[in-house]
């Protein structure tokens, strides 16, 4: 009966004591109004928490009216950053509406701009800056933005680096609004400091690596006026060779001489080795994998040596690469390769060896040249049915390559501004069975549009020509031909079938080709972009391409996945001017833009 009391007690006091209360919270949508400048208007949009914080709704109306208090602040500082020094913002928040409505009303006012940019020395006297003012990211007339001022001062800094003076500094920087006649004047107070030499150079961090590599990647000579932008292009040349992970250069006064200023380099060393794996896919070509080992500092001196291997569908093939830098003078290569393929591709069966030898060269940031010496043994057999047929083919072919490439780009796997061109001459002459010698020579170029201040959609096109002059197609093994179709080339048909046809829809082969590549890259999340594309092109017997021919074209459409290290790309391709023997659908899978 006891048990019985206690329980009935508990029950109603469960029933009769209040609860926590169930939080509700005040769903709402933002309107920002009253603003004709589109830029302003986006900014707003961006800063405004009640614009960005639509999806967690505060817990009342008095939260909600503390998020639209604290936003006024922001909205304001964002117009004053784009020029609307009188900017004046109000709310109104209607809490009958489901949900309910804010709506923020803007008066901008009118647009100040730049009355005037001055730029003192230390003594308060005009300083000149070895840099024309026009060139500088604020000048009188010019919108007043607080954005422009900060980057004005960086420029006027960066001139006096680029022009002998490491130690430059700014002693005060003051900006006066001027309500009255709507301007803003700047002025600039800095201090250059001496005018300087390079002097001795100091490197620290290494472990493995020849300092002489190092030395021989600077941009400046000893006793040169002190260049900043020499400096920058130094630490450029450094990270790139993929040797470093950090690399930092500091300038020094040099006690002992005063004109002098001393340079330390200090960098640390990657691990030199790596090893990697990879799939690949496309319809055409099946599926591949590849993996690959390589040591980027064999020596001590940077060289590198890289081994890969593939196992495919249509291609088995093993591959060293061996780079040796500085080789005979700064900034010139040393290569050697050396392959073993069975490639197995529709047009023909080729089991080959080959080795190369040759020099690269660097002609400053953007322009490379070399020359290489080749040979190559190779057992091939035509699978076109054609007449006459030429059947399976052995030779040894002796070349000379000689190549020139331009790259003015921001990235090699997804370059979104810049352009990129490449000439290539190969003379070569077959031993056993034909005794041929012809020259195949290749031109490409390609280019890149970035549209938008966020750059969230780039334009790419390129064109490529090929020509092989100095032998009969007939006599040519079918290897030595020239081809086009597939992933790297026209991505609407299949690999080497963009072109002529023997009657069992095998590819021929040609001796000249053209392709034309089109393609929109548009970013929709930081992530995910869709790519839709053209392509265009053929190959032909004659040895220049004949443009009154048939032009095999198709359209397609691609997924890009963006990471850290590249992009994914899975694009699909169809035909619009379809053969029989052409696939509806082109599927390619792997890593880098398309081009």
């Amino acid at each position: 009966m006891r048990f019985q009391r206690f329980f009935l007690i508990v029950a109603l006091a469960a029933v009769l004591v209040p609860g926590p209360a169930v939080r509700a919270d005040l769903n709402y949508r933002a309107e920002i109004t009253g603003t004709e400048d589109s830029d302003l208007a986006d900014l707003l949009d961006k800063i405004s928490e009640l614009k960005t914080l639509e999806d967690k709704p505060p817990v009342s109306e008095e939260a909600l009216r503390r998020r639209a208090d604290r936003d006024l602040g922001r909205l304001v500082d964002a117009a004053h950053s784009l020029g609307y020094w009188d900017a004046e913002f109000s709310y109104d928040i209607d809490t009958e509406a489901d949900p309910a409505k804010v709506v923020v009303t803007v008066k901008s006012g009118p647009l100040y701009h730049v009355a005037s940019v001055k730029v003192l020395g230390a003594d308060g006297q005009p300083l000149a800056i070895p840099q024309d003012e026009k060139r500088l990211p604020l000048n009188p007339g010019d919108p007043a933005r607080t954005a422009p001022v900060v980057a004005t001062e960086t420029a006027l800094l960066a001139a006096l680096g680029n022009s002998g003076h490491p130690f430059a500094k700014v002693e005060d920087r003051h900006v006066e609004i001027d309500k009255a006649t709507e301007t803003m004047e700047v002025t600039y107070t800095l201090d250059p400091g001496a005018v300087m030499r390079f002097g001795p150079v100091t490197i620290e961090g290494l472990e493995r690596l020849n300092p002489a590599y190092v030395e021989g990647r600077l941009r400046w000579q000893r006793d040169e006026i002190y260049d900043a932008s020499k400096v920058a292009e130094t630490r450029r040349a450094l990270i790139e060779t993929g040797l470093f992970s950090t690399v930092q250069l500091t300038p020094t006064a040099d006690p002992d001489n005063p004109e002098d200023v001393r340079m330390t380099i200090d960098a640390t060393e990657r691990l030199h080795r790596t090893i990697g794996a990879g799939l690949a896919y496309n319809t055409s070509q099946g599926f591949g994998a590849r993996a690959f080992w390589e040591n980027r500092n064999l020596f001590g001196n940077a060289e590198n040596l890289r081994l890969s291997a593939e196992v495919g569908q249509q291609l088995d093939e093993f591959r060293a690469n061996f780079r040796r830098p500085d080789f005979l003078a700064i900034d010139q290569d040393f290569l050697a390769t050396a392959e073993i393929a069975n490639d197995n591709p529709v047009a023909y069966r080729s089991r080959r060896a080959l080795a190369t030898a040759g020099l690269e060269r660097r002609f400053g940031r953007l322009l490379t040249g070399g020359v290489a010496f080749e040979i190559e043994q190779a057992n091939v057999t035509q699978l076109a049915d054609i007449n006459p047929r030429t059947g399976s083919q052995r030779y040894e072919l002796a070349g000379l390559l000689a190549y020139i490439k331009l790259d003015s780009t921001d990235n090699l796997l997804n370059p979104t501004t810049g352009y990129r061109a490449q000439l290539s001459v190969t003379p070569a002459h077959t031993f056993s069975g034909s005794n041929l010698t012809f020259v195949t020579s290749f031109i490409s170029g390609s280019t890149y549009w970035a549209l938008g201040s966020e750059e969230r959609a780039i334009l790419a096109g390129k064109l490529a020509l090929g020509s092989l002059d100095g032998a009969p197609l007939s006599q040519l093994p079918s290897d030595q031909r020239i081809y086009a179709g597939g992933g790297g080339s026209i991505r609407p048909y299949g690999y080497l079938m963009a072109g002529p046809l023997a009657p069992n829809n095998v590819p021929i082969g040609g001796r000249s080709s053209l392709v034309l590549n089109l393609e929109a890259r548009i970013k929709i999340t930081e992530t995910i972009g869709i790519v839709p594309f053209f392509d265009a092109g053929s190959y032909y017997e004659s040895p220049v391409p004949q443009l009154d021919r048939t032009l095999l074209y198709g359209v397609g459409l691609g997924l890009r996945y963006y990471t850290a290290f590249g992009p994914l790309r899975f694009d699909l391709a169809t035909p619009l001017h379809k053969r029989n023997g052409d696939s509806p659908i082109q599927v390619y899978i792997s890593l880098g833009q398309a081009f």
